[in-house]
Formats: structure tokens, sequence, C-alpha cells
């Protein structure tokens, strides 16, 4: 009996010990996860206020870096990390911090501070500035341009050694820069010569059509060329017009006397009607013997001097 109560009087002491434990951690880890919190309502707060014009990189510079300060604090303690990193689907706190350093990603902040980037252009543009406020008259252009060229040789300069990805504050700085000396000021305007204007026109007038006679004269020489290469080679080949071709047709047919043509006419009749009648006496065979056919000669049939006037038959 005095060993059971040994024995629970333990494990009461050992509960009592974890819970204090845990009653110590826990403060710890809202400690941790308060002061991130705050750190990143200022540095959302920074970046809203300065967005016009941009100042995120330069102007919330402190403030990014104690957020991720805090943050690598919270992720460090095992327990808090465990606590409100990967506890739900939503995950806040990592998705919290996430979006404020894909925010300074973005916007290149890094590379403001490269190289002294900022340190020179601030320089630079400050020289600018300052001969803007100076001149205040129509000289402004030509005393300024000198600063000017040189602010932007240096940006153009910043932005190959960085593959363009430019600090977003130098990005809209000179942007808006620019803006001013071209639209403001009025610093650049272009002077047009009306002689170089004169010959684009002339040029773009007068091209087409020197283009289309130097065509048809080109053409125009070839066909003759042709045309003459062929007379050369076959002289003969100019054909004939088609009144010629009837003519030529006319002329070469062959004229017959009309005598001879009402002989024949008359020998194709006789030849007929001796046919139809044979064909009559063929359906009278029956009853009478055939007659014997009758010689037809023709009237006009001509005999030489052998042949024999039809008569009677000799006797032996």
């Amino acid at each position: 009996m005095k060993g059971y109560f040994v024995f629970v009087g333990f494990f009461l002491t050992l509960g009592c010990r974890f819970n204090l434990l845990l009653a110590v951690e826990t403060p710890h880890c809202d400690k941790l996860v308060g002061d991130l919190g705050n750190g990143q309502s200022k540095f959302i707060y920074c970046a809203t206020t300065k967005s016009v014009p941009v100042n995120l990189c330069i102007g919330c510079d402190l403030l990014y870096q104690e957020l991720s300060k805090d943050y690598q604090n919270l992720i460090a303690d095992a327990n808090c990390s465990k606590r409100y990193l990967n506890s739900d689907r939503i995950n806040i706190v990592a998705t919290t911090q996430g979006i404020l350093t894909s925010l300074w990603q973005k916007a290149n902040c890094d590379n403001c501070f490269r190289n002294e980037y900022w340190s020179k252009y601030d320089s630079k543009y400050l020289e600018l500035q300052k001969c803007l406020e100076t001149y205040k008259s129509d000289v402004v252009c030509s005393a300024c341009k000198p600063y000017y060229l040189g602010l932007n040789e240096f940006y153009l300069k910043m932005e190959s050694n960085v593959s363009g990805k430019v600090c977003f504050d130098l990005q809209d700085n000179m942007n808006r820069t620019r803006l001013n000396w071209s639209k403001t000021l009025k610093c650049c305007q272009r002077e047009v010569k009306l002689t170089n204007f004169l010959i684009a026109v002339g040029v773009v007038v007068l091209l087409p059509i020197f283009t289309f006679y130097i065509t048809a004269i080109v053409v125009t020489k070839r066909r003759e060329a042709n045309h003459g290469l062929l007379n050369d080679q076959e002289p003969l080949l100019d054909a004939p017009s088609t009144s010629t071709l009837i003519t030529a047709a006319l002329l070469s047919t062959p004229t017959v006397d009309p005598a001879v043509v009402s002989a024949q006419t008359e020998k194709i009749a006789n030849v007929l009607s001796g046919a139809s009648g044979a064909n009559q006496s063929d359906s009278f065979s029956d009853e009478e013997p055939p007659s014997r056919p009758k010689l037809l000669v023709s009237p006009e049939s001509d005999y030489s001097s052998d042949d024999e006037p039809l008569g009677k038959p000799k006797r032996a």
C-alpha cells in the first residue's frame, strides 16, 4: 500500500513538471510570433505609404531586415516552428511571410545596395535637381543638360550590369526624371531638317514611277529582241490570213464539165430503175417464167473499133 502511494506521487510530480515546462515554452513562442506579426504590420504600413513615388527598397529596408530576423528566430525554435508552421492547410504565418518576401524580391531591392548603386545614383540625381532649381528660365535645358546626360548614362550602365533587373526605386525615379525633362521642361525637342524630309518624300513619290517606266522599257526591249530573233531564224513563219486560206482552197478545187455530170446522173437513174423492175418481176415468179433481161445501153456510150453492134447471132 505504501508503494502504491509512492508510485502515484511520482507521476503527479512528473505531470506538474511537464505542465510547468509547457507554461514556460508557450509564452516564449507567443512572444516570437508576436514580434513577427508586429514587424510584418510595420513593413506593410511602410510599403503602402511609400508606394508613390516608389521608395520601398530604401525607405523600408530596416523594417524588412527586422522582419526577416524575427521570422528566422521563430523557425529556429523547434517547438515554436512545430506549433505555428505547417500546422494546418492555410499555414498563415508562413504564407504571410512568403507574400512580403516575394514583394521585396519582385522589386529587386537587393540590387539597390549592390556596388553602391543607390548612393552613386542619388549623388548624380541631387546634382541635377540642384541645377534645375538654380535655373528657372529658358536656359535650364542647356545649363542642366550635362547633368541629365550623366545621370542617364550611369543608369544605362547600371541596367546593363544587373541584366535589366534594376532596383524598382531607381526605375521609378529615372522614369519620372525623364518624363519631367522631356514633357514638363520640353528639353528633348528634336529638330526636324526640312531637306531630309523633302528627300524622303521625293524618294517615296518618284520611286514607283521610275520603277514602272524602267520595267516597261525592259519588257519592250525584250519582246523586240525575241521578235527579231524569230524573224531571223524562220522568216516564213508569218501566218496567212483566213481569207487567203479560203481563197486558195477554192482555187485548188478541180472543175467538172456539166455534160459529164449530167451523163453520170442519168446513168445512176437508169441503174436504179432497172433494179426496181427486177424486184417487181420476182414477186410474180410462180405464175410466169422469168423473162430475159433486157440489155441496157446508154445512148451516150462510146464504142471502140473492135466492138460490134448488137444484132442477130451469126449461123455457123
